[in-house]
């Protein structure tokens, strides 16, 4: 069991009389190494109510666990049987369960974001993370792509164009056509070759 599994239990709301909403993670106090039971002790008592997806160290006590599963179902049965009761499978030990939510990542200096490895840390309900969409030589392919051509350097960064270059000498994309403080036209050209790039790939 590893600590620092990035949940935590879900603490009631202030007057909140609705149920949780269903998760398939649950937060399991008095159980863990320190009290003498193991993963293996952990995975076939979770077990008997659905297959158990992973077991982690909650924290460094090693009295509190995360239980995740594949199916809230599977959860929601595991704490009905559980929760408040001795545990014969268990030693006797009486558990105390609660629905467990991800840590949310503490605010860090200049707004950077934390890597999310998991859709349930992202917070936006109905997302979906694909992970390792790109294989390590799909991404040596595209960066070696990019460094093969040639940089255009300015004065504060260098650029690669596609399809029409800006022309920063009369804030256009079509050479002799002047736009002054047209920042809607600009956006149009952006959207046209952003559609076609678009239609190009669905193609």
């Amino acid at each position: 069991m590893a600590a620092k599994s990035g949940y935590t239990r879900r603490l009631p709301l202030t007057g909140e009389t609705a149920p949780p909403p269903p998760s398939a993670v649950l937060y399991v106090a008095n159980c863990g190494p320190a009290v003498g039971v193991t993963d293996a002790d952990v995975r076939s008592t979770f077990g008997a109510f659905g297959e158990v997806a992973g077991v982690q160290a909650a924290d460094d006590s090693g009295a509190r666990i995360i239980v995740r599963f594949h199916e809230p179902a599977a959860a929601e049965a595991a704490m009905a049987a559980l929760h408040g009761r001795p545990c014969d499978l268990l030693a006797g030990r009486v558990l105390h369960i609660r629905y467990s939510v991800p840590v949310k990542p503490k605010a860090r200096p200049g707004g950077s974001v934390p890597v999310a490895h998991a859709a349930s840390e992202l917070g936006i309900p109905g997302i979906y993370m694909v992970q390792e969409f790109v294989t390590a030589a799909e991404e040596q392919e595209l960066l070696s792509a990019v460094d093969s051509k040639t940089w255009k350097r300015l004065a504060k960064r260098r650029v690669q164009h596609y399809g029409y270059e800006f022309l920063y000498e009369v804030s256009s994309t079509l050479q002799g056509m002047l736009i002054r403080s047209s920042s809607w036209v600009n956006c149009l050209l952006l959207f046209q070759l952003s559609l076609r790039r678009l239609l190009l790939f669905l193609v």
